[in-house]
């Protein structure tokens, strides 16, 4: 390897020249977008309107000056979010190791009326959420909120507030939550569409507890899918990721990834890391996918989101070459189904759908997202290849069934009196079908150390009976448990399919004492 000598002020001098040179080519520096307070088109939070009250030209540039501008913009709109939940502690094998061998008995150390009680500890986490109207809304991940005891937001100025969540979607990483302010700083937030690969971008949040941090980065990448929103769900996951550089750490979750206009075009989810911290590369939900599902929760309480009804693969070369294209591109229909949007529109097994409303999709995870964020009765416009030529088919979306993945506040408080540390949401017509069955409830989340985990359920498993009586849905299961009282313990049939194979099995669940105030 051969090194280049030259001198320190040459060197200096063509750095700076790359940079400036570099920004100028990837920003148009409106800094200053026009916002109107309060709602605009019937949002809580404002959009770049894509106007400008002042223009940077390339004489007057200043890389310094364009940052901290940003910064000042965008940096009181970020807040840091503590919670609390109660997990309850393992058994410790160390100790019934030592118990085995005669040093002692169950509760050894303890409170003989606390014996037969697992010991419970308190949880803290920390955040990041992006505050989108005056009055308090805020924007965060899910995987921040979901299933706190306690909920706390720390402005800039280090006034505290206590906190409600009004929404969330684990299919996303989305949560909108709210706190009782008035007056607050409020972040525009951009069009993810419009990004590119390259451009540079600051992440905006609270790492390792260093309140109000800023990094620096490019895109990396966009239209990332790295299969982890599925993993911790279980549920139907839409991945659509904002590849970063810009160093993001835990605590930076739920923060903004912000352009050169000061305008949010991402919400930082997650890092790739062996190390559990940074090791060069982070993970941004698309603004575009954030608004929508705020948009939703604002007006209905819930996601309604548009579906398809395809099963879909990303095309290969040799499955080009199948269907005669001229290289890759597209997302393969392998299967449609019966009844769905797709097949009353007329699309076919074997089709390619080359493009959105007139926009290109060559990922399974980008036609997944831009279907998404529509609502069920959205006319979607799909270009199609067929036969060696292209074609254009018009969809009306379906919503499938109850299987929106997404809990509100109102619908916890309504359906469940008990808190048995799973979430769970009503089976689709064509999950029945698969299964089997005429209802139940579909376990999409179990929650560590929970009577649930417990009791052997896991993600995936279908509670079909509870005490020999029939699950007709979700809210049938509550009504049917909440006849219970604390210590009860009752006995669920669950339906489990691995591969092509079903099967029944019981098991027994405990309901969980009370959490004291």
């Amino acid at each position: 390897m051969y090194r280049l000598k030259h001198s320190p002020a040459l060197v200096v001098a063509l750095i700076t020249i790359g940079v400036v040179i570099g920004i100028v080519l990837t920003t148009s520096f409106n800094l200053d977008s026009k916002t109107v307070a309060g709602p605009m088109n019937g949002k809580i939070y404002t959009e770049a309107s894509g106007n400008s009250d002042s223009q940077v030209t390339a004489a007057t540039f200043n890389p310094n000056q364009l940052f901290t501008s940003i910064v000042e913009k965008v940096r009181p709109t970020i807040v840091s979010i503590y919670t609390t939940k109660t997990v309850k502690m393992p058994e410790n094998p160390f100790f019934y190791f030592f118990k085995d061998f005669g040093f002692g008995g169950p509760g050894m150390g303890m409170n003989p009326h606390q014996q037969n009680r697992q010991p419970e500890l308190k949880e803290h986490g920390l955040g990041s959420g992006i505050i989108i109207s005056k009055d308090g809304y805020i924007l965060t991940n899910n995987h921040v909120v979901e299933d706190v005891d306690e909920l706390r937001v720390k402005l800039i100025d280090n006034s505290e507030y206590t906190a409600k969540v009004i929404g969330t979607d684990p299919s996303t990483d989305i949560a909108l939550i709210k706190i009782d302010a008035k007056n607050l700083p409020v972040a525009v937030l951009g069009n993810s569409d419009d990004l590119k690969i390259g451009e540079w971008v600051l992440a905006i949040g609270n790492p390792l507890n260093l309140t109000s941090t800023v990094t620096a980065g490019i895109v990396s990448a966009l239209h990332r899918n790295i299969n982890i929103l599925r993993g911790r769900n279980n549920v139907r996951s839409i991945e659509n990721f904002i590849q970063t550089d810009a160093a993001i750490n835990p605590g930076n979750s739920g923060g903004a990834l912000v352009n050169m206009k000061g305008q949010v075009i991402g919400v930082n989810s997650a890092i790739a890391t062996n190390t559990s911290y940074y090791m060069g590369y982070g993970f941004a939900v698309p603004i575009n996918i954030a608004k929508a599902v705020v948009d939703d929760i604002i007006k209905y309480g819930k996601v309604r989101r548009g579906y398809l009804g395809v099963y879909i693969q990303d095309v290969t070369p040799v499955t080009a070459k199948g269907v005669k294209l001229d290289k890759p591109r597209g997302v393969f229909v392998t299967s449609v189904i019966k009844g769905s949007a797709a097949d009353k529109a007329g699309i076919k097994e074997g089709d390619v759908i080359l493009a959105v409303n007139g926009k290109p999709v060559n990922r399974t995870n980008e036609l997944q997202a831009k279907i998404g964020i529509m609502n069920p009765g959205d006319k979607v416009k799909l270009t199609i290849w067929r036969n060696g030529k292209e074609m254009t088919i018009t969809a009306t979306l379906k919503a499938q069934g109850n299987e929106e993945g997404v809990t509100t506040s109102e619908s916890k408080k309504v359906e469940k009196k008990v808190d048995l540390g799973m979430t769970l949401r009503d089976l689709s017509d064509e999950q029945k079908k698969d299964l089997e069955v005429k209802g139940g409830a579909l376990v999409t989340n179990v929650q560590d150390f929970s009577a649930a985990s417990q009791a052997r359920i896991v993600p995936g498993d279908v509670i079909i009976e509870v005490e020999g009586k029939k699950v007709k849905s979700v809210a049938d299961f509550y009504k049917k448990v909440n006849k219970f009282k604390p210590g009860d313990v009752i006995k669920l049939k669950l339906r489990t399919k691995q591969g092509n194979e079903k099967f029944d099995r019981l098991v027994f669940l405990e309901i969980p004492q009370k959490k004291s105030k």
